[in-house]
């Protein structure tokens, strides 16, 4: 490699020549200080230019990405701010925009980034607190863009009503996007069918259009509040994969219009609601792991909430190779559904109905339950205890005892194989990863094949998903934590002078809420004393001298400690 820095009147170009025997490439890597000097720089790009924007805060200012096939990155991933009114259009195609920060500002009923480009690459992005309708829109036409290790937070309740996350569909172009590894926290508002979705894919009007999204290896918490729907599907050919509900008893992943639609290998744990299907034919949901989903809100398990008022059926509905324990209502929506089948399934309740509101349209084969039914169901429910036991990550699965071992049964609709798209129609996996028997007849009840090999799914935390920048710097147990406490970003971020900082207790603990800066000094305690469970809030405010000194510019690191657990979170005072 050799590297050569040339002068220019706002950047310094830096030519990296990599040579191997087959090609000559050339990478020009431009650092800017302005966002007037990055469009600039952005108007007049060569294919593979790499553009740094230094790292700071910039207010009130616009950006068209116009160019294809470059990098807009910031200089330390999440170091820049793009506050205020501030709005980016990404026109070009492959590119890449990562490590920014949208955490103060109100661009009223507008987007923030608009992707009117194809092959596009949105990651590294954080959005705290700030007031817009939608947060990212990626336009009918496009294909193949990607939203990834995006976190998405704290939408005011007074910001106009929309999605944060819209994908749009085409009649003739099916989008292949692709959301993955990103987390939805902390949707306030008033709940209901609203508009305020963390993800929507399509609109009513394009229930017809073959979008082939695949959201994956996402993760929602307390999204609920803001929409009752935490990822809206209206319309054909998506695929919800690895996803983990938790903590979101307000929240559910819905298919509201539009067929052939797929949900697989997700956890709704925590109290979670689980899945409703309400304008839609044709929806698959396999390897599914509910756990007391449907018992902490007013939402269910499952919900068919069949709506006769236009005219579409809700009909073809199949949950195959799913595992319920103790969760809330399985809702079969009374007259309406048609065509619905539930086979090999593992339902565990130790109190109440599992079933409610039959429909008359329901087939049952090869499951295993204990418990009440609620609803009479001549066959195809088997009265055994399933032995599950809690593995290592978390979750029930099968013990060696268990008779659901190699006892299912291949009495259910072939499930559908949605064009070029990963989708396991055979249902070869179980919901870790792990392989099941190509035989139907030899697979294992429920979501969890005994079986040994590779995990690529369980259920996720948040050092799984997000930007790499907000992971937490510092947590002791982190396995019983989550249980006990949870602590969330400051907002706004970076703050000048005023900060809050938001924690929960799920019992009554001694509790201490600390700021250290940069080497680690304790410079001010803000919270000292027992506090009883539920929500909290307390402000920071750099302002004011504590032990007659005054807070500088720089990173500071508040620490949340519960009894003898701790955590620690990053935050920037810019003045």
């Amino acid at each position: 490699m050799k590297t050569t820095y040339l002068r220019m009147c706002y950047s310094v170009l830096v030519l990296n020549i990599f040579i191997n025997s087959n090609f000559l490439y050339t990478q020009n890597v431009i650092n800017v200080s302005s966002m007037e000097d990055l469009q600039s720089a952005i108007n007049i790009a060569s294919s593979g230019d790499v553009f740094i924007l230094v790292d700071g805060t910039y207010a009130n200012a616009t950006l068209d990405i116009n160019q294809s096939n470059i990098t807009v990155k910031a200089a330390t991933p999440g170091g820049v701010y793009l506050n205020g009114a501030q709005y980016v259009d990404i026109t070009g195609s492959y590119i890449t925009f990562s490590g920014f920060q949208f955490t103060s500002g109100d661009i009223g009923s507008d987007y923030i980034i608009k992707v009117l480009g194809s092959h596009n690459v949105l990651t590294q992005l954080n959005f705290n607190g700030y007031s817009a309708k939608k947060y990212i829109s990626i336009s009918e036409g496009t294909q193949y863009n990607e939203i990834s290790y995006c976190n998405i937070e704290n939408k005011p309740v007074s910001a106009v009503i929309g999605c944060t996350i819209q994908i749009s569909t085409s009649p003739a172009v099916p989008g292949h996007h692709k959301i993955r590894y990103c987390s939805f926290k902390n949707f306030p508002g008033p709940g209901g069918d609203y508009g305020n979705e963390p993800i929507r894919i399509g609109l009513g009007a394009e229930r017809n259009n073959n979008s082939r999204t695949v959201v994956e290896y996402c993760y929602f918490d307390n999204a609920g509040p803001g929409d009752s729907e935490s990822i809206s599907v209206k319309c054909c050919e998506n695929v919800i994969r690895y996803c983990t509900f938790t903590n979101n008893p307000e929240g559910m992943l819905v298919f509201r219009n539009g067929d052939r639609n797929v949900a697989y290998g997700n956890f709704f744990i925590k109290g979670s609601g689980g899945i409703r299907v309400k304008e839609a034919r044709d929806i698959y949901c396999y390897n599914n792991y509910f756990e007391t989903s449907g018992v902490s809100g007013d939402m269910d398990a499952i919900t068919f909430a069949y709506d006769n008022s236009n005219g579409y059926a809700l009909d073809n509905i199949n949950f195959i190779h799913n595992t319920f324990v103790n969760c809330g209502d399985i809702d079969l929506g009374d007259i309406g559904p048609t065509n619905v089948t539930f086979a090999n399934n593992i339902f565990k309740k130790n109190s109440g109905n599992i079933f409610n509101s039959p429909n008359g349209q329901t087939s049952f084969a090869g499951n295993i339950y204990t418990g009440t039914l609620g609803i009479t169901i001549l066959s195809g429910m088997t009265n055994l205890n399933p032995m599950l036991e809690l593995n290592s990550d978390g979750y029930y699965g099968l013990s060696s005892s268990s008779p659901a071992i190699d006892a299912s049964s291949s009495n259910y609709p072939a499930m559908i194989d949605i064009l070029n798209v990963d989708d396991d129609p055979s249902i070869l996996l179980d919901i870790s990863g792990q392989a099941r028997p190509s035989t139907l007849t030899l697979k294992d009840v429920g979501c969890d094949e005994y079986t040994t090999g590779e995990i690529i799914n369980r259920p996720l935390t948040l050092s799984d998903v997000g930007p790499s920048y907000l992971i937490n710097t510092y947590v002791e147990s982190e396995n019983e934590a989550p249980n006990l406490f949870q602590l969330s970003q400051n907002y706004p971020n970076p703050f000048n002078p005023e900060t809050r900082i938001q924690y929960s207790l799920a019992n009554r603990q001694k509790v201490s809420v600390k700021v250290f800066d940069l080497l680690g000094n304790e410079v001010t305690t803000l919270v000292d004393e027992e506090k009883s469970p539920g929500n909290y809030e307390v402000i920071f405010n750099a302002q004011e001298s504590i032990n007659n000194k005054q807070f500088s510019s720089g990173i500071y690191f508040y620490q949340l400690k519960v009894g003898n657990l701790v955590k620690c979170m990053k935050m920037v005072l810019l003045k």
